[in-house]
């Protein structure tokens, strides 16, 4: 197997969002929702739903997928029947249709087919009808590992990337597969970005 490049250290920028933008618009004229984010907890995301009223719980999905799969073939575990069982027990076990918006970022895309049937399974089950979960894969198929973020949100539609390091994605994921995926959702919308993302946006 040839060598992975090295790669450059991961700088923060700023960035926009319509994905998000959209997100934030579907919550105007409400108060007192409930909202996931699986990323890394935050200041800025705290605040800021805070001040629109909000509540925000975090389940740092990524460093649990290492916690619980890490110990060897980190995507071979993930199809082992009796750890997704075990992971599952522990993360995100919320109860159903306990959830306004789940803000998921780039984790879906460091699971193995297994693995992401079964997460989006679970969380189609904790969203409340109506409900909406954001999310984003990169595109570059031709790269062996993708930067991974913890996403601060800035704005409505303005998120600033702060860089976790480099993580080899399961798959890459094209429009017609994406669809697929969230083929139990009512809608599902996409948002093509300049910088090789690819933001997503459904709803229950």
């Amino acid at each position: 197997m040839a060598p992975i490049p090295e790669r450059a250290p991961l700088r923060e920028f700023s960035r926009q969002s319509s994905a998000l933008d959209q997100f934030f618009q579907a919550f105007q004229g409400q108060v007192g929702l409930m909202v996931l984010d699986l990323g890394v907890s935050n200041q800025e995301n705290t605040v800021f739903f805070n001040d629109l009223g909000h509540k925000l719980r975090y389940d740092n999905f990524v460093r649990s997928l290492d916690e619980s799969f890490g110990d060897g073939d980190f995507y071979a575990n993930q199809e082992n029947e009796l750890r997704i069982e075990a992971f599952q027990s522990k993360v995100l076990n919320f109860d159903d249709d306990s959830l306004d918006g789940i803000l998921v970022w780039d984790s879906l895309q460091y699971l193995s087919p297994a693995m992401l049937e079964a997460a989006i399974c679970q969380l189609h089950a904790t969203l409340h009808k109506g409900g909406q979960l954001l999310t984003v894969f990169h595109t570059d198929e031709k790269q062996v590992e993708v930067p991974s973020y913890s996403y601060r949100i800035q704005a409505r539609n303005q998120i600033k990337m702060v860089g976790r390091g480099y993580r080899k994605p399961a798959q890459y994921f094209s429009t017609r597969a994406l669809e697929k995926l969230f083929k139990d959702f009512s809608q599902v919308k996409f948002f093509l970005t300049q910088d090789s993302l690819r933001e997503v946006i459904v709803r229950k």
